[in-house]
């Protein structure tokens, strides 16, 4: 069969499911003032409102890729979509019972996960032979670009009851979504489904079976190393404000303002890793460099202040983080090839990204809360981020092994 040239129909409606999904998630926090002051839920019940993603994500992803690579994605994608306009409408309804609301923002994460495995997957298997690092790179811009919606619908809504109009556009998108993919199913247009990549217990064949494990270990050890990053890009993302305000002494407007130039350095050098990768530089090897330099910012965090600080936390740490998500989501694709990288794959990494999620702001916090400053807590995360820089060249000699380099990506 003639190899396929990148379709970017195909990529674009993976992209928008996987910022649909990071709409659903991020649409809380920018409203969670209001939702706090007039229903009055405590903190804890309202960080649960958020990790209760991560936790249905760490739970269920491999399950859910698993039964997607043998049903199909297009299946579970209306389940996405429906649980996504059910949930939005007890919200809706009754906002003020507390554990009714989490239990929505539940089932919002559990079509959240379908989205955000089948997302990738429909990206990678539309990218073509060569297309894998561009599609990787527009995969790595789905969380800033969710937020950045739900920040901007939120900003034009003003105060008050207005957060229901938030809930209604997620209601409003998952309808676009489900009829766009019928029409695109029953056109033939994209591929919904990559194809089947060797189970981890395959043994149809013995001579492929040594090189399925290979590839299968590699893949949880990717798993691994997105934990490993996640969890110093999302305590970042949640408590370098109050570091700034607590430690650098900004006030907490000029710090909000501030942290707007990070989000977009993030977002760029998540795209601008494709024509690094595509040159030529091997995926581990800038993964090895991108952790490393996060590794050092987090190291000198206690020891400087002032414009060092700042272009630390807001130029070079997300020049380095915005890097590595890219090569991270090329991983299915170099391993298995673009026809093969199914949905069981990225659920692999999807279970290390929500491990990391849910681990990162606790650890973080908790050390900070412990210590009553900020000296163990970065010391600890760029230890984590070591063992990233570490765990690439680790990756680098299997991937050589398995014999992917070489493959213009």
């Amino acid at each position: 069969m003639a190899q396929k040239e990148i379709n970017w129909l195909g990529i674009g409606f993976g992209l928008a499911l996987m910022v649909l999904a990071a709409y659903q998630q991020l649409k809380l926090p920018p409203v969670l003032p209001i939702l706090l002051e007039e229903y009055g839920f405590d903190r804890i019940l309202a960080g649960g409102f958020m990790s209760v993603y991560p936790l249905c994500g760490l739970v269920l992803s491999l399950r859910l890729g698993g039964m997607m690579q043998r049903r199909g994605t297009a299946f579970y994608l209306n389940i996405a979509f429906g649980l996504f306009a059910a949930a939005a409408v007890i919200m809706m309804l009754w906002p003020e019972i507390g554990w009714l609301f989490l239990l929505a923002r539940g089932l919002e994460g559990l079509a959240f996960s379908i989205l955000a495995i089948a997302g990738p997957a429909i990206c990678t298997g539309n990218a073509g032979p060569g297309g894998l690092a561009i599609a990787a790179a527009i995969i790595a811009t789905w969380i800033p670009a969710g937020g950045l919606i739900a920040n901007a619908v939120a900003a034009a809504l003003g105060d008050g009851g207005a957060w229901r109009v938030l809930w209604a556009v997620g209601i409003a998108a998952s309808l676009v979504m489900a009829l766009w993919m019928r029409r695109l199913a029953a056109s033939g247009a994209i591929t919904l489904s990559a194809g089947e990549p060797p189970a981890p217990t395959d043994s149809q064949n013995a001579s492929n079976a040594p090189e399925a494990r290979r590839q299968w270990r590699i893949m949880a050890f990717s798993g691994l190393l997105f934990s490993f990053f996640s969890i110093g890009m999302f305590a970042y993302l949640t408590w370098v404000p109050d570091y700034l305000v607590e430690t650098q002494g900004y006030t907490a407007d000029t710090a909000a303002t501030l942290f707007m130039l990070p989000v977009a350095v993030l977002t760029a050098f998540n795209l601008l890793a494709a024509p690094i990768l595509r040159a030529g530089v091997p995926v581990a090897i800038l993964l090895a460099i991108a952790g490393g330099l996060q590794a050092a910012m987090w190291l000198l965090m206690p020891y400087i202040s002032g414009v060092p600080a700042a272009i630390a936390a807001f130029l070079i740490f997300p020049m380095a983080a915005g890097v590595t998500p890219t090569c991270l989501y090329v991983l299915p694709g170099t391993v298995f090839g673009h026809e093969r990288a199914g949905t069981r794959s990225f659920a692999v990494l999807m279970t290390g990204r929500n491990l990391g999620v849910l681990t990162g702001p606790l650890l973080a916090g908790a050390l900070v809360q412990v210590t009553g400053d900020w000296t163990a807590a970065p010391l600890a995360i760029g230890g984590i981020s070591l063992l990233l820089a570490v765990g690439a060249l680790w990756l680098h000699r299997d991937l050589v092994r398995l014999g992917v380099y070489g493959t213009k990506r």
